[in-house]
Order: structure tokens, then sequence, then C-alpha cells
């Protein structure tokens, strides 16, 4: 009803097609702004996202589970409470292991509430897993690698993309990544990620129960993370960026500054 998606259509249509380039964050959207606003394919150059990664000091270094009671294995969620990231899927799948399989595990769901979080925490009570939920706000940024490190895996059922920073940070952080399957996530972080059919919650159930029984098949996928993160750093990001710049630097020395 506040007409976002208008004032974002009406930003891109304009400038875009103004830009002397266009950055985006992986070929899979480089497509989509090709076909969707009728540009050159010259002009539009992919930059991949770099995760955000925060060193851990001994003393910043916590005890998740004993900080925030929990008493079993959990999983990391962090993002905003927007319907799109789809926290009701989680919900769904350790309500399946809880029942069907015996397994309680814990959730972590991290970031601010858009909208959404009442509507989450009331379908946890339903459903009987409330329990298992906890929801620990905007955290600081010192207990973050604490909180990748020490979960089962980061869960990220979202509906959007085309790419996403928090699977990269876990890559970073040794933890495996359970991901939405859909071609743009598959591009991005190839078949590093355990991926999850949206669809269906057994899929995550399953997935989740394989990770606490199966440390060859959790090595591999860590490996392959890290594969993913080497084969793009912030050194290549400043020269691509650094191409841009000359180039440009370069075309704008045909015109005077006061002009």
């Amino acid at each position: 009803n506040n007409r976002v998606f208008e004032k974002r259509e009406n930003l891109y249509s304009k400038s875009l097609k103004k830009a002397y380039k266009i950055v985006v964050d992986s070929n899979f959207n480089k497509e989509l702004v090709l076909n969707k606003y009728n540009l050159e394919i010259s002009r539009v150059e992919v930059l991949k996202y770099l995760p955000n990664i925060r060193v851990i000091k001994s003393d910043d270094n916590i005890d998740v589970k004993n900080k925030y009671n929990l008493k079993n294995d959990y999983i990391f969620y962090p993002a905003q409470f927007w319907a799109h990231k789809n926290h009701i899927y989680i919900l769904k799948a350790i309500k399946i292991l809880r029942d069907k399989k015996n397994i309680d595990v814990d959730v972590i769901f991290s970031g601010s509430d858009k909208g959404n979080l009442s509507y989450v925490m009331k379908f946890a009570k339903a459903i009987k897993v409330d329990d298992l939920i906890h929801y620990i706000g905007f955290v600081p940024n010192e207990e973050i690698p604490s909180l990748y490190k020490q979960s089962l895996a980061l869960v990220m059922p979202t509906y959007l993309g085309p790419t996403n920073i928090p699977p990269l940070e876990a890559f970073a952080y040794q933890t495996p990544v359970c991901y939405s399957d859909m071609p743009s996530f598959r591009e991005q972080v190839g078949d590093a990620a355990f991926f999850m059919d949206l669809k269906n919650p057994n899929s995550l159930a399953e997935i989740l129960d394989l990770l606490k029984n199966n440390k060859n098949l959790k090595n591999d996928k860590i490996l392959k993370g890290e594969q993913i993160l080497n084969n793009w750093n912030e050194e290549d990001c400043y020269k691509k960026l650094l191409e841009i710049f000359n180039e440009f630097s370069y075309f704008r020395e045909t015109w005077s500054r006061h002009d």
C-alpha cells in the first residue's frame, strides 16, 4: 500500500538507462536486468558479494547455548522479519523432526521486526514448537562469529535473492549452509550448500537429521564453501572496480568539468 514497488521501478527504469555502468551481484541478475530494462550488455558488470567477516578475539567468544539457555543443538537464521524470509518453513521442519523422529533442534532467529515477528511466534506456539524458538533481536557484532561457528547450520529458506551474504559468512566461519533450491542460489554457492525444497519442509528435516549423523558429508560441504570464497576475494573485487573507474575517468576527459 505504500507503493514501494512503484517507487523502485521508477528509479530503476530512469537511472539504469542513463548509467555509464551498472553493477550487479551475479550473472543471473545480469541477465535479468538486461532483459527487463533493455540494456546494452557491455554496460553491465558483475561484482559478486563478499562476506562481512569479523575476527574473534579470545574475550569476544561466547558460549551460545549457555547465554541463550539452549538445551539442544541449534540452527541459526540471521534475517529481518519479512514474510519473504520464510521463517515459517523452519518452524514446520523442526515440528516434523520433533513429531516423527523424536529429535529437538533449537532455533536462533536474529534481526529486526519488519512486521512479521508476531505472526511467526504465534505460529510456533500454535504448532507447539515455541519452546525451541529463541528470538535474540539485533545482536552485537562480536557475537556473530560465535553464533555461526557453534550452530548446527545456517538455515536460509528465503524466497528472494538473487544472492545473499549470510551463506558466504557461514562459509568463512566453517558452518554448513542450508539454502533455498533456486537457480540463482545454485549459481552463487554451487554444490557447497544443502539445498532445501521450499514446497516441502521434510526436505530441511532430512538435511538436519543428516547433519547430526554424517560428519564426513558436513566436512565436505565446509571445504567446498571455503573454495567458493577462495575463488573471489576483496582484491578481485577492487581490481574490477578500478577497471570500471579508470575506464570512466578516461572517457570523462573528453568534456570540461564546467560544462
